[in-house]
């Protein structure tokens, strides 16, 4: 069997064409993608500044999709079921996927971002990458399931207080998602610092107490240096990440989340003398089924964040236009209703 399949081939177009699809083994499962979450990590590939595999191949990380088949040995899906798709695979049988942790795996490989993704029609997956989704959750928001993981992942590892005072640099999908998130851990106040009109207003509607340009703004001409117990840095440039280590109260925590192109500096004295903690978050397979609760249950919305939508035949304008940007464009999604 093939699937259509858009193609990265080394440039920023990607090219529509068909793909041969893996045979089924027994606990696999043939799923056709419905949704896709075209992300900047996408994007950053494209553009060759971060690297992960060689073209050509598909990409696309976000996806959900409807269960066409199942392998004789499935248990915990069946044909004709909703589902999210958990694109990171491990081993199975080393110490990090035994303790679940299979991001960790030495032999992890990613869906879009190592092999080929969910940038195809049809796709064939381990039944244990699936996770189920109510009724209430369409494929256009559960394609965000994979984003709202890696955010809700970090928050674990960076263990925010009920009281405690935060802010997020970075006004992107993630870095929204960071502001809801605070707010529901019970942050006393969250400060969002970012760039674009549309995505700050959104970052107040999802509940953050302030949210500002730090393109209009110096951001210490609006928030004292030290005085955040948790900074959340989601852009991944070094002016935001050296930032993130002034804004941090002493004993505070940064949470690394942004990816950077180059290496970046810390002053490490500081770090030190004040005994900050930084911690790097970049995957976290145990709580994608606090991340279903957490959209049935409408604590967090993604609706508001989708500007943008494209049919499947169209994938490449999606591309375009995620690279085209501008004030009022935040995710962009491909849908295939066919």
């Amino acid at each position: 069997m093939e699937t259509r399949a858009w193609i990265w081939n080394g440039s920023i177009v990607p090219e529509l064409t068909s793909l041969p699809l893996p045979e089924l083994r027994e606990h696999d499962v043939l799923v056709k993608i419905r949704a896709i979450g075209i992300c900047a990590t996408d994007l950053h590939i494209m553009k060759r500044s971060a690297i992960f595999a060689e073209p050509p191949y598909a990409l696309g990380h976000e996806a959900a999709g409807e269960v066409i088949k199942v392998g004789g040995a499935v248990t915990r899906v069946r044909v004709g079921d909703r589902c999210t798709l958990d694109p990171s695979i491990g081993c199975g049988s080393c110490n990090a996927c035994l303790s679940g942790d299979k991001h960790q795996c030495v032999r992890n490989r990613e869906y879009g971002i190592n092999q080929s993704g969910f940038w195809q029609e049809y796709v064939v997956i381990p039944e244990n990458n699936l996770y189920i989704l109510p009724e209430s959750i369409g494929y256009d928001e559960a394609s965000q399931c994979e984003t709202i993981h890696v955010c809700l992942g970090g928050m674990d590892k960076v263990q925010l207080r009920g009281g405690e005072r935060a802010i997020i640099i970075g006004d992107g999908p993630t870095g929204l998602f960071f502001a809801r998130l605070c707010r529901l851990m019970g942050a006393s106040h969250v400060t969002v610092a970012g760039s674009r009109k549309k995505r700050l207003e959104l970052a107040l509607a999802y509940g953050a107490d302030e949210a500002f340009s730090i393109r209009e703004k110096d951001a210490l001409s609006v928030v004292e240096e030290r005085s955040f117990d948790v900074v959340i840095e989601a852009v991944g440039k070094a002016e935001t990440i050296q930032l993130a280590q002034k804004l941090v109260a002493n004993k505070g925590r940064v949470l690394l989340f942004g990816l950077p192109e180059h290496k970046v500096e810390f002053d490490v004295m500081d770090l030190i003398l004040r005994e900050i903690t930084c911690i790097g978050s970049a995957n976290a397979p145990r709580v994608w089924p606090r991340v279903i609760e957490l959209l049935a249950s409408e604590r967090i919305s993604v609706a508001p964040m989708i500007t943008d939508r494209f049919p499947y035949e169209q994938l490449d304008q999606a591309i375009a236009c995620a690279f085209a940007g501008g004030q009022e464009r935040i995710k962009v999604i491909v849908e295939n209703n066919g």
